[in-house]
C-alpha cells in the first residue's frame, strides 16, 4: 500500500534537514533569550561569531553520537527527549570548557543554567514541532521484506499497523511456495538493482530458522550491509516500533545464522569503539618506538628481510587499502645455536621459525 503523499525525502535529506534546524533554531532561541531577558553569557554577533561556530560543531556531533539523526527513533518523543537531554548536557559541558573560541565562565552561575535551558528548550520545541507537524505526514521509510511468501502480507499488515510510514515496497521469496501477493516481488538475481530502483531504505528479514538464508542471498546481503544499508530482522524491528514481542516469532533468530551486530547503527556504540581503537593503538605504537632499536638490530643481525612490509587489506565498505606491518617472522638457520636467554628474548618479539 503506497503513502497517501507522493512527497518522499531521502535519507541523507532528512538528516540534513534535521542538522540545519538544530543549530539555526538553537541558535535562534539563545539570542530570543539574550534579548528579552537578563542574560549575557552568550551574545550573537558579528565580533564574537567564533562563538556560535563552535556550538553549532558540538552541538552536531554530539546529537550525532547521541542518535539525534536516527531517523528510526526520531519519531518517538519519549526516546527523543532523552537524547535531547544528554545532547544538551555534554554540549554545554564541553562548551564550558573550551578555552580562547568560547565566552568567558560567568560570574553568576545560574547563567550557565540559563544557557542550558534555552539549548534544551529550543531543541525540543523543534524536535516536538517536526514530529507533529513535518515527520507524520511527510517522510516514509521504504521498506523491502526478506522472508518467507506466506507470511509476507501478515508481516506488512503488522508493520504497517504498528507505523503508518513503515511502507513495504517489495519483498524477496527465500522459500518454494508462491502465493499471489499484492506486493511486488523481487528476484535474488535483482535484489542489488532492485534495493536502488526502490529507494530501498531498510532491509527486513523474516526467515524460518528451517529455510534459513541461502548462500547467493547471504552475499547479496552482505554487499548491501557494506554500502551502509541497514539490515534488521523483524522480531527487532517490530520490537523497536510497538515496544512488544511477536509471540509467532519467538522460536526465530535472525542472528543464529546472520551474526551482524545490532550495535552497527548505533553512534554512540561506534564512537566509543573508534576511540578506544584510537587510544590503545596510541599506547601501543608509544610501547613500540622504546623497543624499536633493538629490534632495527636482531632484524639486521638474523632476519633475512625487511623489518616492515606492506600488504593490501579490506577495509570499512568492502574497500582496499594500504598498510605496513611489522615482519614477525624470522627464518633462522638450522645450524643457529642460540643461548636460552636470546632465545626466549627472540619468541616474546617475533613469531620465530627454527
Amino acid at each position: 500500500m503506497k503513502p497517501k503523499s507522493k512527497i518522499h525525502f531521502e535519507i541523507s535529506e532528512r538528516k540534513i534537514l534535521l542538522r540545519i534546524f538544530d543549530v539555526l533554531l538553537v541558535l535562534a532561541g539563545l539570542y530570543f533569550v539574550s534579548s528579552v531577558f537578563d542574560f549575557a553569557y552568550f551574545k550573537i554577533s558579528t565580533t564574537n561569531w567564533a562563538w556560535s561556530i563552535v556550538l553549532a560543531i558540538y552541538l552536531t556531533v554530539f546529537a550525532t553520537i547521541f542518535e539525534l539523526y536516527n531517523l528510526q527513533k526520531t519519531n518517538d518523543i519519549d526516546r527523543v527527549f532523552k537524547n535531547i537531554v544528554l545532547t544538551t548536557s555534554v554540549t554545554v559541558l564541553f562548551y564550558l570548557l573550551t578555552p580562547f573560541y568560547t565566552p568567558s565562565l560567568p560570574a553568576n552561575r545560574l547563567q550557565i543554567l540559563y544557557f542550558f535551558l534555552a539549548i534544551l528548550g529550543s531543541l525540543f520545541i523543534w524536535r516536538l514541532a517536526y514530529i507533529t507537524f513535518i515527520s507524520s505526514p511527510r517522510f516514509y521509510k521504504n521498506v523491502l521484506v526478506v522472508g518467507d511468501s506466506f507470511e509476507i502480507d501478515k508481516i506488512v499488515s503488522n508493520l504497517q499497523a504498528a507505523d503508518p510510514h513503515y511502507v513495504v515496497v517489495g519483498y524477496l521469496n527465500t522459500s518454494n511456495h508462491n502465493p499471489s501477493s499484492s506486493i511486488p516481488k523481487v528476484e535474488i538475481a535483482e535484489l542489488l538493482q532492485a534495493v536502488k530502483h526502490m529507494r530501498i531504505g531498510e532491509i527486513v528479514v523474516s526467515s524460518s530458522l528451517q529455510e534459513g538464508v541461502g548462500k547467493d542471498l547471504y552475499t547479496k546481503l552482505m554487499v548491501l550491509l557494506k554500502q551502509g544499508y541497514p539490515i534488521k530482522e523483524y522480531f527487532h524491528v517490530y520490537e523497536d516500533i510497538t515496544s512488544r514481542l511477536p509471540v509467532e516469532h519467538m522460536d526465530k533468530d535472525f542472528y543464529k545464522y546472520f551474526p551482524f551486530s545490532r550495535s552497527n547503527q548505533n553512534k554512540l556504540y561506534l564512537f566509543f569503539h573508534r576511540l578506544f581503537d584510537l587510544i590503545f593503538s596510541g599506547i601501543g605504537l608509544g610501547v613500540l618506538l622504546l623497543f624499536i632499536p633493538l629490534v632495527c638490530l636482531l632484524n639486521l643481525a638474523w632476519n633475512r628481510g625487511a623489518l616492515f612490509y606492506r600488504q593490501t587489506r579490506v577495509g570499512r565498505g568492502g574497500k582496499n587499502l594500504k598498510s605496513s606491518s611489522l615482519e614477525r617472522w624470522l627464518r633462522m638457520p638450522k645450524s643457529t645455536e642460540l643461548n636460552l636467554p636470546v632465545k626466549m628474548m627472540l619468541e616474546l618479539l617475533f613469531l620465530v621459525n627454527f
